[in-house]
């Protein structure tokens, strides 16, 4: 019976009678899917359709990369589209966390289909739905509405922090807090509330913890950094959750078992609260993050706008960026105002210029050496997860000529490959086959990285622009001294760019074609008028600095609504700071 009273609140079976109810109770069969297995892959043969009555399901085009086209819940239906059809799967399905199904035979569909008009009906509406979402390259992030919090060590303060972080959720809309209870509770407050804690500090075979695991959008586990057996042997189940790791750093061997979607490292207790409230806000959709494109000695007009938009009350939870974009956007990430980082970008680029390690041209122009001193007395040892902030940056793996996201790990590990301007810097292998170089080889501005996740609103500053002239010699004089040296070693008169700008300006033209992609994902793009700026001109940061403030606040200008058009403020001090 408590099948055919989950039915009855089955949006597609809306409107069939109580008896034709009873009876489709009797014939449905039970399946049980494990995390990560396959319910179904594209090009099998279709004999059944799916309820989902527990669980959460990935639908995916499968590929290089893989494309994630909807995520189902308690209620949807999944393979119904192929019955229809008489054919095969369109797209594969695989259990996001443990689920369970009820699997409706081809018979007995084709029954419903022709002797209850409802059923027809409530099917049309759902295939409207799924339609429509196939057709689209980027599945729609939606904010999580129910977030189970599991403790993974036995002394692991998870129902503690479960308060504090439902008190912190409680600031963006009503939420309900579960500490113990059956399905039709659950049912209930995600009926009544916009989020939904379930609080579940117990061991992974409880029943209230295995049907909170089941039932939740997303996972905030906590661990003092070494988790139970137990739970180890219930890594599925945690992939893609919020990893917050108390008093010390996660081991690799950890987060590579459990995948989380990010991680946090909280030392001191007296961060949680912090920690916890940036947290509520990515959950809630209401966290500001900002992307910064990669672009040579460009990319340093994004010191202006960084101090601009915090001038004007604009606070970031989350950085990312790419090349030189990802340097600006790790040191912002640890929390560095813009006039600490813009002392930074002197010492390290106007004093000691590190573009002129150069070496005998075997591998690359320069060796890097320089740079990674750079980096080392800047980030020591530091990890991505122990920052106040979050943080991505991008590389590209010349292997598999693919985007790789670097969100954990050490932060040097991170900003170096992507700064690694091919054929500049020496390839990197990071010992695992890959050889990394400048992400903007392949995405210049990852702005649909940070926005797929639907964790609120995006700027993006794009320093890439038109191409702008090419920086020859300054002075008309010493243009006509190096004439011999030029037709001798190109055969030509022309004043053309030294080999280190056309590098630098190469590497971006693949990426221009993602970059204009990317900004469909942004909520705010803000473009410095940089073209005129030499690509290696390090010497012009205190000019580039002031292009990228003007550029700011002008689209702070264009845009005296922003944070009204985007919705109501994410935290009380950002009221009224524009406008």
């Amino acid at each position: 019976m408590r099948t055919a009273f989950f039915l009855r609140n089955v949006p597609v079976l809306a409107g069939l009678s109580e008896d034709l109810l009873e009876r489709l109770a009797t014939e449905v069969r039970e399946v049980r899917i494990p995390a990560g297995s396959w319910i179904m892959r594209e090009g099998d043969r279709a004999d059944s359709m799916f309820i989902v009555s527990g669980g959460r399901i990935e639908v995916v085009h499968e590929g290089r990369p893989e494309i994630l086209l909807r995520v189902l819940r308690r209620g949807d239906v999944l393979g119904e589209l192929a019955l229809l059809r008489d054919g095969v799967r369109a797209a594969s399905a695989r259990a996001q966390r443990d689920t369970e199904l009820l699997e409706l035979g081809r018979a007995e569909f084709e029954h419903l289909i022709e002797h209850a008009p409802e059923f027809a009906l409530g099917l049309t509406r759902a295939m409207g739905a799924q339609i429509a979402a196939s057709r689209s390259p980027v599945v729609a992030a939606v904010p999580p509405r129910t977030i189970a919090v599991v403790g993974l060590d036995r002394d692991s303060p998870a129902a503690e922090l479960a308060e504090m972080f439902a008190d912190a959720l409680g600031a963006h809309g009503p939420t309900a807090r579960l500490r113990a209870g059956d399905l039709s509770s659950i049912d209930q407050a995600e009926r009544d509330q916009a989020r939904v804690v379930l609080i579940a500090p117990g061991a992974p075979e409880d029943e209230w913890t295995k049907l909170c695991l089941s039932e939740a959008d997303v996972v905030l586990a906590v661990t003092g950094g070494a988790p139970t057996q137990a739970w180890m042997a219930n890594v599925k189940a945690l992939r893609g959750c919020e990893l917050l790791a108390l008093g010390g750093s996660v081991p690799a061997a950890t987060v590579g078992a459990l995948q989380p979607a990010e991680v946090q490292v909280v030392a001191e207790p007296a961060s949680r609260q912090a920690a916890l409230e940036s947290t509520a806000r990515r959950v809630a959709g209401r966290s500001f993050g900002i992307v910064l494109s990669g672009g040579g000695a460009r990319a340093l007009a994004h010191l202006g706008v960084l101090e601009a938009l915090a001038d004007a009350g604009l606070r970031f939870d989350r950085f990312a960026g790419v090349s030189l974009g990802a340097l600006i956007a790790a040191m912002s990430a640890m929390g560095l105002d813009a006039e600490s980082i813009y002392d930074l970008c002197v010492r390290g680029f106007v004093e000691t210029n590190p573009t002129r390690d150069f070496t005998v041209p075997a591998f690359s122009l320069i060796r890097g050496a320089t740079t990674r001193r750079l980096l080392s007395g800047l980030f020591g040892e530091r990890l991505i997860e122990e920052l106040p902030n979050r943080f991505f940056c991008v590389s590209c793996d010349l292997v598999r000529r693919e985007v790789v996201v670097h969100q954990t790990g050490r932060l040097i590990d991170a900003v170096y490959p992507s700064l690694a301007i091919p054929g500049v810097f020496p390839p990197v292998s990071d010992g695992n086959g890959r050889l990394l170089v400048d992400g903007g080889v392949l995405d210049n501005l990852p702005v649909s990285t940070m926005a797929r996740r639907g964790e609120g609103p995006v700027v993006a500053v794009d320093v890439t622009g038109p191409g702008g002239r090419f920086r020859t010699a300054r002075r008309p004089r010493l243009s006509e001294l190096t004439r011999p040296l030029r037709r001798a070693l190109t055969g030509s008169d022309i004043a053309i760019p030294r080999l280190g700008e056309t590098i630098v300006r190469t590497v971006t033209v693949g990426s221009i074609d993602t970059v204009t992609t990317a900004r469909t994902h942004a909520d705010l793009v803000i473009t410095p008028a940089v073209a005129d700026i030499g690509l290696l001109d390090w010497k012009a940061l205190r000019h580039v600095r002031e292009i990228g403030r003007a550029a700011a606040r002008r689209a702070l200008e264009d845009e005296p609504d922003l944070l009204a058009r985007l919705g109501s403020s994410p935290l009380p001090r950002y009221a009224g700071a524009i406008g």
